[in-house]
């Protein structure tokens, strides 16, 4: 008797009601806080009570706070029992049988289960790539950046960024050229490739005393002993190479006690500066979502559920 009322407990149209505007609620609530911040972050936003109740309840993070994962398992176990209760009445009873709601549900489910894989393994990642630079990408792919373009309008303002790469998989050509833009991501694999953001990136070639070259972008340092220089900007003249200007910060010890520029041609120690660049670099967002083809699976039972149960509800009326 106790299993039957939980049996009934867990397929009540209340409880699905209830968890519904739990998890509704609480939501909406996650996306006034800031989410994957340091506790830090929140103790200097937040009174002390507020941060140790958003720490406390997981609101940090909330899609994988049991405040979200418990109802929402619950909601997963009320919508299974419907399904099958129904599924199994409509079987047992001699009554037109009428599949499309229980699709419906059926990709419901399907759908909860690749959120839940999605959040479990969800992967993003992040590069900046100038023209000519190569990555590799999960399944064996090389991509090469061939061209970046930032347009604008007319007033200056971004208008689109586009990445134009090309993508092998050992010596299969996979994508010649395919254009990445904001709205148009490029699908490689199972990986998911972003048009997320541009920077001006600068470096400077140097060669040591055995004509040996070396790459120095802005942030890096020349180690010489107890001293070195860190690259902090490049002004590259575009009408006369000569006239480009380095500069670096000069650190003894632990602390920086000059500041000094270098031109093209230049000495720093036994280095000389051969070239100066500064060139746009696009920014990728690379993002491994392992739930898109259930919930896309999902989607489809759910569009097929909606259409059966149509199609059945004109044939009705017209009986």
């Amino acid at each position: 008797m106790r299993d039957r009322s939980l049996y009934n407990f867990f397929r009540s149209l209340k409880l699905a009601i209830g968890l519904i505007l739990f998890i509704t609620l609480t939501s909406i609530v996650s996306t006034f806080i800031p989410q994957k911040q340091d506790p830090d972050f929140y103790r200097e936003l937040y009174s002390r009570f507020t941060a140790w109740l958003i720490d406390a309840t997981g609101y940090d993070d909330f899609f994988k706070s049991l405040i979200f994962l418990v109802p929402s398992s619950l909601f997963f176990i009320n919508l299974s029992t419907c399904t099958f209760h129904r599924f199994r009445t409509r079987l047992k009873n001699k009554v037109r049988k009428r599949f499309g709601p229980d699709i419906l549900h059926i990709g419901l489910l399907v759908m909860i289960v690749g959120g839940v894989i999605t959040l479990a393994g969800r992967e993003e990642g992040f590069t900046m790539l100038s023209v000519g630079d190569q990555i590799n990408v999960p399944g064996g792919y090389v991509m090469t950046l061939e061209n970046f373009e930032f347009l604008t309008y007319e007033n200056g303002t971004p208008k689109d960024w586009i990445s134009t790469v090309k993508v092998v998989k050992g010596e299969e050509i996979i994508h010649e050229s395919f254009p990445i833009e904001v709205n148009k991501p490029l699908k490689i694999g199972y990986v998911k490739l972003y048009q997320s953001s541009y920077d001006i990136q600068s470096y400077i070639i140097l060669s040591d005393p055995d004509e040996k070259m070396y790459k120095l972008s802005v942030d890096q340092m020349i180690p010489l002993d107890d001293k070195g220089y860190i690259l902090r900007a490049v002004d590259k003249d575009e009408k006369d190479a000569s006239k480009s200007t380095a500069h670096f910060d000069y650190w003894q010890g632990h602390e920086v006690v000059d500041h000094q520029d270098f031109g093209i041609s230049e000495s720093i120690d036994i280095y000389t500066i051969e070239e100066m660049e500064s060139t746009m670099a696009t920014g990728l967002q690379m993002v491994i979502d392992p739930g898109y083809y259930p919930i896309l699976i999902g989607l489809l039972l759910l569009t097929l559920g909606l259409f059966i149960t149509y199609i059945q509800k004109i044939g009705d009326d017209k009986l």
